[in-house]
């Protein structure tokens, strides 16, 4: 090695590293905000789409307990607040057999798992259901699903979804679907509420 080149350096200009130090500092802050900041609008989308449903809703509901028949139709009130980055509803009204009922949403995202997760409880059955599921890309409609007890017979299980829509001019339309032993979606449920607080 030439003696010129040991513990010398280009006059006025710094070594190489010190040169690439500042470069690879911004490259490695703009990969950081990058990745931080599509989490960040992610966590948006999902604060958004809750604040949406937080208020007080009267539903109007429909009911059809199988393929054919006529809807039943009965009306509810439901109350929704934020707790941190939860929402938790409050519902209240009748049954599709016109038995007066309560029931609570807990709704939230999951960052760990990246997805919605949701709780439901009310007053007129004793199975705790527990919801996974997406939001949409438009933002508006999220799909949750889940597993329980099939619709007139407790002893076997099936799946269900729950599809949260918020349609363009306010209103909140909820479509509760189970899936039958001949492997169709058959919607039993829809309630279009529209928010009065």
């Amino acid at each position: 090695m030439s003696p010129r080149m040991v513990g010398t350096r280009t006059r006025g200009r710094p070594p190489m590293g010190l040169r690439m130090g500042p470069l690879l500092g911004l490259i490695f802050l703009g990969l950081t905000w990058a990745a931080g900041g599509a989490s960040e609008l992610e966590a948006q989308d999902h604060a958004a789409f809750l604040e949406q449903l937080a208020g007080v809703w009267t539903g109007e509901a429909a009911a059809t307990l199988g393929p054919g028949q006529d809807p039943v139709r009965y009306e509810s009130r439901e109350t929704a607040r934020q707790v941190g980055n939860w929402l938790v509803a409050e519902s209240t009204g009748t049954t599709s057999a016109g038995v007066p009922f309560t029931g609570i949403l807990t709704l939230g995202y999951d960052p760990a798992r990246e997805e919605f997760v949701a709780t439901w409880i009310d007053s007129a059955q004793t199975h705790l259901w527990s919801y996974a599921g997406t939001l949409d890309e438009s933002g508006t409609a999220l799909t949750l699903e889940t597993e329980g007890p099939f619709m007139g017979d407790p002893t076997t299980t099936t799946e269900y979804r729950v599809v949260l829509q918020i349609e363009d001019d306010g209103r909140k339309v909820q479509r509760s679907l189970i899936l039958g032993p001949d492997g169709e979606w058959f919607e039993f449920s829809r309630v279009e509420f529209r928010r009065i607080e």
